[in-house]
């Protein structure tokens, strides 16, 4: 039994012109075989084949270090076939080989995944070919016969169905004319109610503006109204409050008066009371003048004192100069004193020594001019 597991075009690159650039692919299954067909689209009698069978398999498994079995094999086969229609694989089909390679793109290089070798057909092939083409044809004649009186029967029944449905629709016309009929004669006597009522309308809206205007003519007269009575308010209040600031004032006048009376009264004792005190602040100020003369006398002393003052101090600081000097010579005094006195004690000891170790003659003298005793 032949079965059809794929048919469908395929893109090929192949540097010969004579390989079109779309082939149609036929893989047919028989018994344990498979064989596929690479067929011109442009002459449907130009076609490649390649047929393998399951040791055919294995040995192409053995050059190819292919990893599944047969079975595996065909339907992976068939997937590579659906992935070139994809563009996930490129188809290299080279004329010379009559090889057919399915090729992965990568970044770095292309991959070869599996080589298939065609070969031409010979007459015994086109024979199949032709005869599959036949079967094919008279199966998908039958098909269409098939297909055909279904739809011959669905389209009879289809024109009935229409003829019932076109029926059902003029009935329905029928009756929706005639309810349009009707509702166009209400509608024209909704019409005429509808204009009596639009006159009544207007009727009532001019109505409606003149007492609009009277509305506004009596509501301005009412706010004039109520803003006289809010004038006439505000002055009685405002008259209200001026009597009592009056009120106010003529309290605050009066104790003003009480208060500048009693400051008149205490103004005359005090005038009395400067009267009786003119002649002491006479001779206080005759004191103040003896005194003022007194501190200018005593002004001019301190300024002589501080002279004098300034005068003893330059003294004192020259004396200090002075005394300073006079340590100085009295160190250098006593530096010199005694370098005398240990020259003196020097020689004192070496004459002593001189004259206890020396024999004299008459002639000579025995005294000298050493002292008896070394100074203390």
């Amino acid at each position: 039994m032949r079965e059809s597991i794929f048919t469908g075009k395929i893109p090929i690159s192949c540097p010969s012109e004579d390989i079109p650039w779309q082939m149609k692919c036929d893989i047919v299954r028989s018994d344990d075989k498979i064989e596929i067909r690479l067929i011109d689209t442009r002459d449907i009698f130009t076609f490649y084949f390649s047929t393998m069978s399951p040791s055919d398999f294995y040995v192409m498994k053995r050059e190819q270090d292919i990893i599944v079995d047969y079975e595996r094999f065909i339907s992976v086969l068939v997937k590579m076939f659906h992935s070139l229609q994809g563009g996930k694989l490129r188809g290299l089909f080279s004329k010379e080989t009559n090889k057919f390679l399915f090729v992965e793109k990568d970044e770095f290089r292309n991959i070869v995944r599996l080589e298939l070798k065609f070969s031409k057909p010979d007459e015994t092939h086109y024979k199949m070919y032709l005869g599959d083409m036949i079967s094919r044809m008279e199966s998908e004649n039958v098909k269409l016969i098939k297909e055909n009186g279904m739809l011959r029967d669905k389209c009879r029944s289809g024109e009935k169905e229409l003829r019932d449905r076109i029926r059902y629709l003029e009935e329905e016309t029928m009756v929706a004319q005639k309810k349009i009929d009707k509702l166009y004669k209400e509608n024209e006597v909704l019409n005429e109610k509808g204009d009596t009522w639009r006159a009544e309308v207007d009727k009532l809206s001019s109505k409606a503006y003149d007492l609009e205007k009277e509305n506004g003519r009596l509501q301005y007269e009412l706010d004039k109204l109520r803003l006289q009575d809010v004038k006439n308010s505000g002055l009685i209040e405002r008259a209200q409050k001026i009597e009592d600031e009056s009120k106010t004032l003529r309290e605050e006048v009066n104790t003003a008066n009480e208060i500048i009376r009693k400051y008149s009264e205490e103004i005359a004792q005090m005038k009395s009371a400067m009267d009786g005190n003119e002649e002491a602040s006479k001779d206080l100020r005759v004191s103040n003048k003896k005194y003022k003369s007194e501190i200018e006398d005593l002004k001019k002393k301190v300024k002589g004192m501080e002279e004098k003052t300034k005068r003893m101090k330059e003294d004192l600081r020259a004396k200090e100069a002075r005394i300073k000097e006079l340590e100085a010579e009295n160190i250098g005094l006593v530096k010199k004193l005694e370098n005398a006195q240990n020259v003196y004690s020097h020689f004192y000891s070496k004459n002593i020594e001189n004259a206890t170790s020396m024999n004299y003659s008459d002639n000579e003298s025995i005294f000298s001019i050493a002292p008896e005793s070394s100074p203390h």
